[in-house]
């Protein structure tokens, strides 16, 4: 079979690039990451002083791994006070070479390999991924990768967190594309390259990717299996700002951006959200009535007497817009990726 694999080449010039980290990504971005994975590890209940052991698939230069380590606003470093073990692993040797120069630490490895290979022996507690990089497989690619990391906890009789990151279907970055799951999609929004990088992506809502899992979980013969979802970034994902793929809408992460860095020339109504009406199921069009209630009355509340700008303190009007995007999501596959953290319980035994 051919694989669709992306050499990012000057792409790794986006992934350096100070800009990449930009309001957006430090204030929320990341903060809703480390909490997903501070709750995986959670999930894990192990023993103080045990090590954690990772493996991130797809981890592309290493964020996961500054996930893990590094504090995010007022949150401590996920594994604070605990030995980490970690494995990162990607199908591009450009990006896993760059990764293991930006990351000499001393538990840390980088790996070239595909997800879809044999995966590196010994036991795992937590497959880690972001950057979507599931969404680069078909569905039975992936449904199939899950299989054989739950046959690998089950047949260890273990416990284990897996993280499955993905492109959400119904994001408004992408509107005229609901109709669809999977379809040709551009990395336009890379900065410091000219670069364009396409190929075909899946996306997923909320239904789509619990059933992937369940099935994965039905071939492994796993006795136990709790998932919960999160969206990321609604309103501001980064195709927000390049509008490629849904041209009607407000660059809202720009704007946002432009707030966050105390700019007081923006409107207000420029970033008002009038959310969709048809397109989707009921319960995604009615999560969009709801969080552009909040939002709009955010922006609302904004406005001075005067009328003319957003207010005398519009870094604090994008930190409550960014809490909004956070407090409001659903898991349902409405922002621009979809999370879902997936506790594998095998330690009551296995039915294989």
């Amino acid at each position: 079979m051919t694989r669709d694999t992306i050499r990012y080449r000057e792409a790794r010039a986006h992934y350096l690039s100070p800009r990449r980290r930009d309001p957006v990504k430090t204030l929320m971005e990341e903060v809703v990451s480390h909490r997903v994975f501070a709750e995986a590890v959670d999930h894990l209940r192990l023993p103080a002083g045990q090590a954690l052991r990772v493996l991130d698939l797809g981890c592309g230069l290493g964020d996961g791994l500054a996930l893990l380590t590094q504090p995010h606003g007022d949150l401590t470093p996920v594994i604070a006070g605990r030995q980490l073990e970690y494995t990162g692993l990607d199908a591009d040797p450009d990006m896993v070479e760059t990764a293991a120069t930006l990351h000499d630490v001393p538990g840390t490895t980088f790996r070239a390999g595909d997800m879809r290979d044999d995966l590196p022996p010994g036991d795992i507690d937590l497959y880690l991924s972001c950057g979507v990089p599931y969404s680069h497989l078909t569905p039975d690619e992936m449904i199939t990768v899950l299989s054989a990391m739950m046959t690998r906890i089950v047949d260890a009789g273990r416990r284990a967190v897996i993280v499955v990151d993905v492109l959400g279907r119904y994001s408004i970055e992408w509107t005229p594309n609901w109709d669809t799951s999977r379809w040709n999609y551009a990395m336009t929004f890379l900065e410091d390259t000219s670069e364009r990088l396409e190929q075909p992506m899946t996306f997923y809502d909320r239904p789509a990717l619990n059933s992937a899992i369940a099935e994965a979980a039905q071939r492994a013969a796993v006795p136990r299996v709790d998932v919960s979802f999160t969206d990321r970034s609604i309103l501001v994902g980064r195709h927000t700002a390049t509008r490629a793929f849904n041209p009607s809408i407000p660059p809202y992460r720009t704007l946002v951006n432009d707030l966050a860095r105390g700019s007081s020339t923006v409107a207000p109504a420029d970033l008002a959200f009038d959310p969709p009406t048809v397109g989707a199921p009921d319960e995604i069009l009615g999560f969009f009535h709801v969080l552009a209630a909040r939002w709009n009355k955010l922006l609302e509340e904004a406005v001075p007497a005067t009328g003319e700008v957003a207010g005398d303190d519009p870094a604090a009007l994008a930190a409550d817009l960014l809490q909004a995007e956070m407090d409001e999501q659903r898991g349902l596959g409405t922002g621009h990726s979809l999370t879902a953290t997936v506790v594998v319980d095998a330690t009551a035994g296995s039915a294989r």
